[in-house]
């Protein structure tokens, strides 16, 4: 796959630099076979501000660019991606790196007026240290071009502008005119390309040195139909001699270390200024470098970094994915399926349980085909058949229901680990999303909320939710005050990485079935700590993702915060001990001790552990787990 970055600054060009990136790739002309353009929006936060303040900047930009129409054609992938950076030139680098581009376009509106600065202070911080090959277009108005000139002088960037060039004529039918220009000729005179075969000049470019350029170089080269046009003089003049001939001239890029303006400066800038033609402006990659030179940084600002960026990144609200028709169009187009499933655990009510399972399948399967299966998976529970008539299990195959072979009481549920991690036997969706069976009255952006990223941003691996409440100005996080006094200052400071997670003990998330089947699974309240550390550790921080899901539903389950808190410190005590190789389980004690009073006086009463904390393995190391279909 051929990988083309387009950083927009303005997004009414971005449809243009989209259609010019699908045309420089080549994908058009049969000599790509799949093209990614990746719509680039940096925010830019100060250094005296944290990045995770750029959250709203950020999902205001994501809407604005949600609107970029699609290319027709069914071999080009067009995504938008907004990230957070301290400059921009440091965001366009970063998501370089991330992607593995193989090339940058921007758009450039020429000659830049920024003082001691030769393309602008961005694009001039990107020449010093090219991170791929880089393209500058400066166009009012995209049309394609029936004439191109390509001015070449033997440089390393002559065969990127050649490569480009000849993309684009086999797109828009162009006819190219290759033009060297020299300014000392010796010996004799060029009449005709057959006369270049064995024709090694000396001569002087536009820089004053001395170069000896084999012309054999550029035929090799020449694009096939493509004209060579070999003229003796100055090569800016040259040019600006021929260009009025012309639609469109290709140049490759140099002079980023001399002089902003006078004789040193590029022959680019030097079009820029005299020219009014749409000029591409080409250079070859180099090594990159991401930071700037002679400015480190400590490790520990460097990870806060990192968890701003995060949060501002990775945090998106479900009304973003409220086109479900879109999802549904994402989901069909990427030959994906999608498993719902019902983790029932603790005291079922099946009424209740049966109510959400009929607003999923009429909301995520029968108005729109997001969700291709529902599965009840209840290991601690056994429902009798006519509360599986009830709950439609076994209607058309579309609702599955799933228990283990010994099930135990509802008194010893394990939580929704065990249900989630007997269901994924059953599950045949290429994504897996859970539901919290307990809640009352389930919407659907429960789910299309958890889903969104995952379709629509291929890096992301899992998906985690929260709830808040909401007002028509802002939105206020409802921090639980479990997870808000116990569970996120323990994140915080054994697993920093986590510690921008508004709520790990939520029981609602998404996950690719590929990267979750190979992570264990844990039993009681620790099932998603456990998952989002297991999930950080294998696929990176920024796999994960966080959406609000809006104002909480009711649950019909009680929550028992003390029993909560333990569970979920064993878990974390668990992998401690995996890496830091150390044992501190040993010296936890697991029983609590509950305070209660009665008639004003105080006294302790033991409160039972439902059953220990398990570690279940991966599903797919699991005896008998087959990887079901559709």
């Amino acid at each position: 796959m051929y990988k083309v970055i387009v950083p927009i600054l303005n997004p009414n060009t971005a449809e243009d630099m989209v259609h010019l990136a699908t045309t420089l790739s080549g994908v058009s002309s049969e000599k790509t076979d799949r093209l990614k353009v990746t719509v680039l929006g940096v925010v830019v936060v100060p250094s005296d501000t944290p990045l995770s303040q750029g959250a709203s900047l950020v999902k205001a930009y994501r809407t604005m660019l949600r609107y970029i129409p699609p290319e027709n054609n069914n071999k080009v992938e067009v995504r938008t991606e907004v990230r957070v950076a301290r400059e921009v030139w440091q965001g366009i680098v970063e998501q370089v790196r991330e992607e593995g581009a193989n090339l940058l376009l921007l758009h450039w509106k020429g000659a830049t007026q920024t003082p001691g600065a030769i393309y602008g202070s961005t694009i001039d911080m990107l020449m010093r240290d090219t991170p791929c090959d880089m393209v500058l277009a400066r166009f009012n108005g995209f049309k394609p071009a029936k004439n191109i000139l390509i001015p070449v002088r033997g440089s390393g960037y002559s065969s990127l502008a050649l490569k480009l060039a000849s993309n684009i004529s086999e797109v828009w039918g162009t006819k190219l005119t290759v033009l060297h220009s020299f300014s000392q000729l010796v010996p004799g005179t060029v009449e005709s390309a057959s006369d270049l075969s064995d024709y090694s000049p000396a001569y002087t470019d536009s820089f004053g040195s001395e170069n000896t350029f084999n012309a054999s170089e550029i035929l090799s080269e020449l694009p096939p139909g493509a004209g060579l046009l070999t003229v003796q003089g100055d090569p800016t003049t040259s040019i600006l001699r021929e260009v009025p001939h012309y639609d469109m001239v290709v140049v490759g890029a140099s002079g980023v270390e001399g002089k902003p303006s006078g004789e040193n400066e590029s022959m680019a800038i030097r079009l820029s200024r005299r020219l009014e033609t749409p000029l591409l402006v080409v250079k070859a990659n180099r090594p990159l470098t991401a930071t700037k030179p002679g400015a480190p940084h400590r490790d520990d600002e460097r990870l806060a970094e990192i968890i701003d960026q995060w949060f501002a990144q990775n945090t998106f609200r479900y009304r973003e994915f409220r086109s479900m028709s879109s999802l549904t169009l994402l989901k069909a187009s990427n030959n994906l399926s999608i498993s719902l499933v019902f983790p029932v655990y603790g005291k079922v009510q099946p009424m209740n349980l049966a109510e959400n399972i009929r607003r999923a399948r009429f909301a995520l399967m029968r108005d729109c085909a997001l969700v291709d299966e529902i599965i009840i998976s209840a290991p601690g529970a056994l429902f009798d058949p006519d509360e599986l008539t009830l709950l439609g299990a076994g209607e058309g195959e579309e609702v599955i229901y799933v228990h283990s072979d010994s099930p135990h009481s509802p008194e010893q549920s394990n939580g929704p680990g065990e249900a989630l991690w007997h269901a994924m036997r059953k599950a045949r969706g290429d994504i897996v999303v859970w539901a919290d069976p307990s809640v009352s009255g389930f919407e659907p952006r429960h789910i299309y909320g958890l889903v969104g990223p995952l379709l629509t941003y291929t890096k992301f691996v899992m998906s985690c939710g929260f709830f808040s409440e909401e007002d028509e100005n802002d939105f206020h996080p409802v921090m639980d005050e479990l997870a808000e006094l116990s569970i996120r200052p323990l994140l915080s400071g054994f697993f920093p990485r986590l510690s921008g997670v508004i709520n790990p003990l939520c029981l609602v998330g998404a996950a690719r079935r590929d990267s979750i089947e190979r992570l264990p699974f844990f039993t009681e309240s620790g099932f998603m700590p456990g998952l989002l550390i297991d999930a950080t550790a294998r696929n990176g921080l920024m796999s994960l993702v966080q959406v609000d899901l809006g104002a909480p539903a009711a649950s019909v389950c009680a929550v028992a915060p003390q029993r909560t808190s333990a569970e979920v410190m064993e878990v974390l005590l668990r992998r401690i001990e995996d890496r830091a190789q150390v044992h501190l389980s040993q010296y936890f004690n697991s029983s609590l001790k509950a305070i209660h009073r009665e008639n004003g006086a105080f006294f302790l009463k033991v409160v039972p552990q439902n059953s220990p904390v398990r570690e279940l393995p991966p599903p797919i190391f699991a005896p008998g787990y087959y990887r079901n279909q559709f």
